[in-house]
């Protein structure tokens, strides 16, 4: 300590007095900034609630399906029983009823299509909406909610994982925002995922079925010219008898998913 600076290094003190060149006082550091929240992406209203009328068409489509189903497997069976030759009513009730699953399984495609549509939108925005509850330690992102559905079977966990965590972050028992890490102790809810297994569980069986009516049936021709030819009758009624369980499981999937999405809907838009 001087009265005068001694050479170079030395520092002026508040008191006055000059010290030599040695470890100052380090300026004592600035309080971190509160946390604030990002600008809010909001999920929409109308969006959500589309998502949950197209689940419950899908399920009405899927109920259509189970009951044209159920109205042509006796009529494959009839036929198939029937003494060839002598089997044109048969045949042509039988047909009569194809036409209906047809008409059935193309709105249940539509339905299927367009909410699967929804749920890629409604996951992107969703997620995106999760950045006001500075949540840590995510592993997905908004682009995970469209890119995961379009993975070979990774589109059968992945769209889910992404789900889990639109699902738990803005869990009531998080408390106020920043959520940090507290979002993993929170359960999922049974309903979504009885929901997920029931859609996989369902598009396995209505795909087994379709293999056991292949193998039960020849197609020949093209276009318009197209016969379907059937091998072995009992067969092929059993593959549509899978099918249509199948299909069956899709509709009560649908109605859980509905569920499920009622419930996702007080967390997400409060």
């Amino acid at each position: 300590m001087s009265d005068r600076s001694q050479g170079e290094g030395w520092w002026l003190a508040s008191d006055g007095k000059w010290y030599p060149p040695e470890p100052r006082p380090a300026a004592a550091a600035a309080p971190a900034p509160p946390w604030a929240a990002p600008p809010q992406a909001r999920l929409s209203t109308g969006l959500h609630t589309a998502v949950g009328v197209f689940m419950y068409l899908t399920a009405a489509a899927a109920g259509l399906g189970v009951i044209a189903m159920a109205n042509v497997i006796p009529k494959v069976d009839a036929w198939w029983k029937a003494p060839i030759g002598s089997d044109a009513d048969e045949l042509a009730a039988w047909q009569d009823a194809s036409d209906l699953v047809q008409g059935t399984s193309g709105f249940l495609a539509v339905c299927g299509l367009v909410l699967l549509i929804l749920l890629m939108v409604w996951g992107n925005r969703a997620y995106r909406s999760l950045e006001r509850y500075g949540a840590g330690g995510r592993s997905w992102s908004p682009g995970w909610a469209v890119g995961g559905w379009f993975i070979p079977l990774g589109n059968m966990v992945i769209p889910r994982l992404v789900l889990s965590e639109i699902e738990r972050i803005p869990h009531p028992d998080n408390g106020p925002a920043p959520v940090a890490d507290r979002w993993r102790e929170r359960p999922l809810l049974g309903a979504g995922l009885g929901w997920w297994i029931g859609l996989i569980a369902s598009a396995v069986i209505v795909g087994v079925g379709a293999g056991v009516v292949d193998a039960a049936s020849e197609i020949s021709g093209e276009g318009s010219d197209v016969i379907t030819i059937v091998t072995d009758g009992t067969l092929y009624r059993n593959g549509l008898v899978v099918v249509a369980c199948g299909i069956a499981g899709i509709g009560i999937a649908q109605l859980l998913g509905a569920s499920y999405f009622k419930a996702l809907r007080g967390r997400l838009l409060r």
